[in-house]
């Protein structure tokens, strides 16, 4: 099958380091189901990986591409968890287990036409989504999820400050406070990026934060 690999590291030119290539069909393994690719979407994991980060030139090629939606073989349509952790630690927190991953580093990526995955790592799709929308969401929607009601406990009517209008997390950070009745305070450089998320609902946006929000929009 036909795959996007990181076959070299270049932390100058890391996209010098990704090659379409034919390599072999993966077969699931124990606890594992076969996912055929329906659309991926990339993160900055994948530049990292092609940068070096958590990784050695050792272990190239890898395929690349932790966030997955897709269909299984019985015709289930799929979002993939990006984070793989080991299915016997016994509970707790997935994000402490000393030995997770995300997907393209612990099992394989899913830039390619099929990927084996952990079947406790799959999520029914949205029937409003589509396989694109719906494959944006594993890392970038996560993340900014677990930030704003796990790790900070954010309640309706408060106020949050979310920097770097434009970006995947900034992005998702914005629509899900909204959703759940926050104000979203934003900072970005560009003032497209700070329009855009006011449109997605932020009630205010800076180019920056200077201890008060006296130079602020809304």
């Amino acid at each position: 099958m036909r795959a996007a690999v990181a076959t070299k590291i270049s932390a100058e030119d890391p996209v010098a380091g990704v090659e379409i290539v034919d390599v072999p069909e993966p077969e699931a393994g124990p606890g594992q189901v076969l996912v055929t690719v329906r659309a991926v979407s990339l993160n900055h994991h994948d530049l990292w990986t092609l940068r070096g980060v958590g990784v050695t030139e050792e272990r190239l090629p890898v395929v690349l591409g932790s966030d997955v939606a897709g269909v299984t073989a019985d015709g289930r349509e799929v979002v993939v968890h990006s984070l793989v952790a080991d299915p016997e630690r016994g509970g707790g927190d997935e994000l402490l287990d000393p030995r997770r991953g995300m997907l393209a580093d612990a099992v394989q990526g899913g830039l390619a036409t099929t990927v084996a995955v952990p079947a406790r790592n799959l999520v029914d799709k949205p029937a409003s989504l589509s396989f694109e929308e719906a494959a944006c969401m594993p890392t970038a929607w996560l993340t900014a999820y677990r930030m704003l009601f796990v790790r900070g406990a954010a309640r309706p009517g408060q106020t949050v400050l979310v920097q770097g209008a434009g970006g995947g997390v900034a992005t998702a950070a914005v629509t899900l406070a909204t959703a759940a009745g926050l104000r979203a305070w934003v900072t970005g450089r560009s003032p497209e990026k700070r329009e855009k998320a006011r449109a997605l609902g932020a009630d205010a946006s800076s180019r920056r934060v200077r201890g008060c929000p006296s130079g602020w929009t809304s």
